[in-house]
């Protein structure tokens, strides 16, 4: 399903629809440019033109990624600057990684350029990446407590950098501090821990705690605020550097399953599934209802993501929302 912000800033409409995934959807992204839409899911990986609303052809061989029963559970456009091909990386749940890239004329096939199981071929639960200068770093958070770093010049396999093994956390998210040292952020799951590794060689430098579930989380483009699903009453907005609880948004779960939840508008929404069928919109500083979205009847939204576009007339800016589930 797929929302656009309409010509009032204060509300969305439907604008269409995308068919395709069979089974449940575990994951989106967008392309840094706003044209390609990542779904993964029970039944594989998917991309979409958001232009036509077409899903592009797959790579034809994978190798390594054909078990029909592994879901792809994590997804991440990266974006250089300097770049004219799109890549794709996504992780699944018997812990293989894969990483695609944009050929072809008119940029719509995509070559698998790394299919790697990793560790001991335990779901990833998580990834993310940094690029600096000439350097591209994918880190992965699996099952089985650990967190692995490689790099990454689109051309050869990952070549490994650390991987360490954390004490009692599960990670349910990861995010690198966008700064030189380039730190890495690690969300507990089942703890609510925050940890701080090293860049270099993942050391834990410092702990933190956000509650004692971490459904899912979004980080602000600042690093200063974060959102989680607390499983418990809803989401909430938490300091980043003490994991300190600023607000919280109810939204009265039924059942305590994880739903995503991000910021959008410029980080003045905060936006989340739910087990009634809707998609929440909240004002991020008063906690206001601002809009709910409805997708179904009784189905679970459990993913969701946001990505800002630009009309082709340039005259206004809006927030588009993507729920595929």
């Amino acid at each position: 399903m797929f929302f656009l912000c309409t010509n009032d800033p204060k509300e969305y409409r439907l604008e269409g629809r995308l068919i395709g995934h069979k089974n449940a959807i575990n994951c989106l992204s967008v392309s840094s440019k706003g044209t390609l839409l990542a779904s993964g899911g029970s039944d594989g990986m998917r991309v979409w033109d958001l232009k036509r609303r077409l899903q592009l052809p797959s790579p034809r061989h994978i190798v390594g990624i054909q078990n029909p029963a592994d879901p792809v559970t994590c997804v991440s456009w990266i974006t250089r600057q300097e770049a004219t091909r799109e890549t794709l990386c996504y992780g699944t749940g018997l812990g293989f990684i894969g990483i695609w890239q944009q050929h072809g004329e008119g940029l719509e096939d995509f070559d698998a350029k790394v299919s790697k199981r990793i560790g001991t071929g335990k779901e990833i639960m998580c990834l993310t990446y940094d690029h600096s200068g000439n350097d591209t770093r994918i880190a992965t958070g699996t099952r089985d407590k650990r967190v692995q770093v490689w790099s990454f010049d689109f051309k050869g396999p990952l070549i490994p950098v650390f991987s360490i093994e954390l004490s009692t956390t599960i990670p349910r998210m990861i995010n690198f501090n966008r700064t030189a040292s380039r730190h890495i952020l690690v969300f507990g799951m089942y703890d609510g821990e925050i940890h701080q590794l090293r860049g270099t060689d993942g050391i834990v430098m410092a702990t933190h705690n956000a509650g004692p579930l971490i459904g899912h989380v979004s980080v602000d483009i600042a690093q200063t605020l974060f959102l989680i699903d607390n499983v418990v009453n809803g989401f909430s907005l938490h300091r980043l550097d003490d994991g300190a609880c600023i607000r919280t948004y109810n939204t009265n779960p039924v059942k305590t399953f994880p739903k995503q939840v991000v910021f959008g508008e410029n980080m003045d929404v905060v936006v989340g599934g739910s087990d009634a069928g809707v998609i929440y919109v909240f004002d991020k500083k008063t906690g206001t209802l601002k809009q709910v979205l409805k997708h179904a009847d009784k189905a679970r939204v459990q993913t969701v993501t946001v990505r800002f576009f630009y009309e082709l007339d340039g005259i206004r800016l809006t927030d588009g929302l993507q729920d595929l589930r």
